[in-house]
């Protein structure tokens, strides 16, 4: 009976002094603590959260306080009271979900990242930089760049095509080039392009709170990741050398 009371809701002690009391009938403390073997020091405010369940009743003889269960049938309406509050306590968490998934949504685009394999792989990643940006949108690159430049022409001619993407989004697209590989990239109508003559990390390129990595030395492997400090970091690094370097031509 102990174990049924306590999975309706009861505590274990709750559940035996009102058991205590079913079997002691009117009583006093004293009897229910020799019984239950709940300390003197407990019983009352035990007692009290019955009360206040509408289990127990209390009346006082003789200046000293009785204790008995009310009818067994209370049960039932603790039991109602309590889906009450569960349907209510419900509703509420229902409220919050939108704002919950919302949150994890945030969260999930601030500090995901992607690792993709190969040229179809580093397309994808590309492609996936841009999908979400509107027009107006920074782009903005340090020119991907590899220790064997003839290695990686796909690349190259990619960016070149890509340029029609990112125009096609409306995008503002700028670019801090190595001079050493002017010959490679071309004019680049669509994109302000900043060359320079000192080393500056290359293979990266920043749109919205999404950074974009492509070492492609070791192996042919691409990173995108979802960080609005790391965007932010990269953006504020790329601002401080093209604002000062850039030539318009």
């Amino acid at each position: 009976m102990i174990d049924e009371l306590q999975r309706i809701g009861l505590s274990k002690r709750e559940s035996m002094a009102y058991v205590g009391l079913v079997e002691l009938g009117l009583t006093t403390t004293g009897p229910l603590v020799k019984k239950t073997g709940i300390s003197a020091s407990k019983i009352y405010s035990i007692l009290d959260k019955l009360i206040s369940k509408g289990m127990v009743s209390v009346v006082t003889k003789e200046k000293t306080k009785h204790f008995s269960a009310t009818n067994p049938e209370r049960l039932l309406d603790y039991m109602a009271n309590k889906r009450k509050e569960i349907e209510k306590q419900e509703n509420e968490v229902r409220k919050l979900i939108p704002y919950l998934k919302e949150k994890r949504r945030e969260n999930e685009e601030n500090q995901n990242a992607e690792v993709a394999f190969g040229f179809e792989g580093f397309r994808n990643l590309v492609n996936k930089l841009i999908a979400d940006a509107k027009p107006g949108d920074e782009y903005n690159f340090f020119s991907f760049y590899a220790k064997d430049p003839e290695k990686h022409k796909q690349v190259f001619e990619f960016y070149k095509k890509f340029d029609h993407v990112r125009n096609k989004k409306g995008l503002t697209v700028r670019g801090i080039i190595p001079d050493n590989i002017k010959h490679l990239v071309g004019k680049r109508r669509s994109a302000k392009i900043c060359f320079v003559d000192f080393p500056v990390p290359t293979n990266t390129a920043i749109c919205g709170n999404k950074v974009l990595f492509t070492p492609w030395e070791d192996e042919t492997v691409t990173y995108l990741i979802y960080s609005k400090h790391l965007a932010k970091s990269f953006n504020e690094y790329f601002h401080s050398i093209f604002d000062g370097n850039y030539k318009k031509e």
